[in-house]
């Protein structure tokens, strides 16, 4: 929002976001394209380093008998491929998405990779589990679209199961976050917004680190946090 006096006037100047219909339109309308996009961005390797990082790896490994994993707005599932490649042990995977249409790659380019995922439209403001389901609810490029990102967050807590880990990948301020902004109306988050949500959604074991998007530069960050046991 921006502000600004003229004389006795003060005019204020807001974006909204995408709503959640106009959002699963244009990403329907880019679904094609995606793959390009992914390669692009080298969105299956940009992640890897982030997960070992933040150490939901090896949570995941010490889950017996298998791990059970949310992804929530897969895109073409870059995000979980990612987190498989680096998994020595079976996972659940589950993942929703506004758009059809990248449900559709998302099962075809998962499947493709070795995974089996259990897929359904849905938005993550509303997700449709019961509490504390998952070991690990991770989203990748998905809050930084919503007009209420904290209310979206507390939809993926309320699904993790304590000591659980929230995994999140968001656009971070730049030249290439800004182009981001234009295109999509989307939000550009700072390290210090990122963990005051993180905080603020009452989790614990904080951390974050820039993620490289191949030729856009660091221009992610991923945050992760863990739900108190």
């Amino acid at each position: 929002m921006t502000t600004r006096r003229i004389g006795s006037w003060e005019v204020l100047i807001s974006r909204r976001p995408l709503s959640t219909t106009d959002l699963a339109s244009r990403y329907d309308a880019a679904s094609g394209k995606w793959a390009r996009t992914e390669r692009r961005f080298r969105l299956n390797t940009a992640y890897c380093e982030p997960l070992l990082t933040s150490q939901v790896v090896i949570d995941l490994m010490q889950v017996a008998p298998q791990a059970r994993v949310l992804d929530c707005g897969v895109g073409n599932g870059s995000l979980s491929i990612a987190l498989s490649s680096l998994m020595k042990g079976p996972v659940d995977f589950h993942a929703i998405d506004t758009s059809t249409e990248m449900l559709a790659q998302a099962k075809s380019v998962m499947q493709h990779a070795g995974l089996d995922p259990h897929l359904q439209q849905a938005d993550v403001l509303s997700l449709p589990y019961k509490d504390q389901s998952f070991d690990v609810v991770m989203a990748a490029h998905v809050l930084e679209h919503l007009p209420d990102p904290q209310r979206a967050l507390a939809e993926m807590v309320r699904v993790l199961k304590p000591g659980g880990t929230v995994f999140l990948c968001v656009t971070r301020p730049s030249l290439f976050g800004a182009l981001i902004q234009l295109l999509w109306r989307t939000w550009a988050i700072t390290e210090q917004e990122g963990i005051a949500w993180l905080h603020a959604s009452q989790l614990v074991d904080v951390g974050y680190q820039p993620v490289r998007l191949g030729s856009a530069g660091l221009a992610s960050t991923a945050f992760w946090a863990r739900r108190s046991r």
